[in-house]
This record gives C-alpha cells, sequence and structure tokens, in this order.
C-alpha cells in the first residue's frame, strides 16, 4: 500500500491576489534537507525569519535517507518520509503564530520562523 509523503492536518483556502494569466502569486519558499542540515529559506535565498499570513508554495528538496523535513505551527504539519529521497511541492496557509521545523529523527536539526502582520490586501 503506497502512503502519501506528507501529512497535512489542515490547509484552508485563501484568496490571493491574481497574476495577469489569472494564476495566484503564491510567494515561494525552498526546504533543503541533508544528512547534516536543514534549513528553509526565501527564493533570494535569506533563511525565513518572520513572514507575512498568505498561501505559500514549500519546494521541499530532501535530499537524505536518514533525515526527514517535518513543518509544523497553527492549523498545518507536513512532513516528507525518512527513508526518502524526494523532491516535493506543497501549497500551504500560513496563518499567523510560531512555526517550527526540523527532522524527526535528529533533534538538533530545527529552525524556527514566525508569522506575523496583516495578510496582503
Amino acid at each position: 500500500m503506497l502512503r502519501p509523503l506528507l501529512t497535512v492536518s489542515a490547509l484552508a483556502a485563501l484568496a490571493v491576489p491574481l497574476a495577469a494569466s489569472g494564476s495566484p502569486i503564491r510567494p515561494t519558499l525552498t526546504a533543503k534537507v541533508t544528512a547534516r542540515s536543514i534549513s528553509l529559506v526565501r527564493q533570494d535565498g535569506e533563511r525565513v525569519r518572520v513572514l507575512q499570513p498568505n498561501a505559500y508554495r514549500i519546494i521541499v528538496r530532501d535530499a537524505a535517507t536518514t533525515q526527514n523535513f517535518h513543518l509544523m505551527g497553527p492549523s498545518l504539519n507536513a512532513r516528507t518520509k525518512v527513508p526518502a529521497k524526494a523532491t516535493a511541492t506543497w501549497l500551504v496557509n500560513l496563518e499567523p503564530g510560531s512555526y517550527t521545523y526540523r527532522s524527526d529523527k535528529n533533534m538538533r536539526l530545527r529552525g524556527s520562523f514566525t508569522v506575523a502582520g496583516a495578510p496582503p490586501a
């Protein structure tokens, strides 16, 4: 039986601005996991520390068979599987609050960020 690569407890729909093509504009974040490190960065390569509430595209590049990427926060619990190298794309609604990302196999591999402020108009 195949099991999904990610588990999401709740992803709420959010109205986001539309581009001229009619598709939603979603900021993209990139999560990287190796055997010895874990990170979440913006498109410019800067580490994520504070974000605005919004719908985001998170590209998870999990290059380790011994670690995983687990993102937790208000109404969100998503993870990749530990024994699999994979690239996954998650569309998530980040609400105000504190978020933590970590590896479930190595508690020293972790980071956090805050979502604060008002959603874009």
